[in-house]
């Protein structure tokens, strides 16, 4: 597979909750490294090596002891040497706003249909109140089903 060519920074996200297509906010790389390893452990690859020229080892490399097998787990670390193991070095784009304006649709979108702000700030890694601000300024309010509080709930 040939290197991801560099893309265009991406422009700012809007105030939708449809994240269908969303991730032609981030570039290419970042866009095969979502669909081949998921948003979480894309973000922590880039938080932790975002801006630098990285390798990926190949298969036979992709072990447990390897660094990115500790920050993204060895399943993706694996699936990413799958596609990409043993081509030259490669700068990880740094992509931050996009991906968070995409976390930020994605809580939306999961706060409007199903889940529940305590739910998504443990699976995102924030807080409950900023999981409130994200909906909020996206303009999302919960299912008319989970605005009431039941007793003990």
């Amino acid at each position: 597979m040939p290197l991801p060519a560099t893309a265009p920074k991406a422009a700012p996200a809007a105030r939708s909750t449809d994240i269908s297509g969303s991730t032609d906010l981030l570039p290419p790389l970042l866009q095969d490294f979502e669909r081949l390893i998921g948003l979480q452990a894309t973000m922590a690859l880039v938080r932790r090596w975002g801006g630098l020229r990285i390798y990926i080892p190949t298969p036979d490399k992709a072990g447990p002891e390897h660094a990115y097998a500790a920050v993204i787990g060895l399943q993706a670390l694996q699936a990413l040497a799958e596609e990409y193991g043993g081509l030259p070095h490669f700068q990880l784009p740094k992509a931050t706003r996009a991906l968070q304006a995409l976390r930020n649709r994605r809580i939306a979108a999961d706060y409007a249909t199903s889940k529940t702000a305590r739910q998504l700030a443990a699976e995102h890694g924030i807080t409950e109140g900023q999981v409130g601000r994200i909906v909020a300024a996206l303009g999302v309010t919960a299912p008319q089903g989970r605005r009431t509080r039941t007793p003990g709930a």
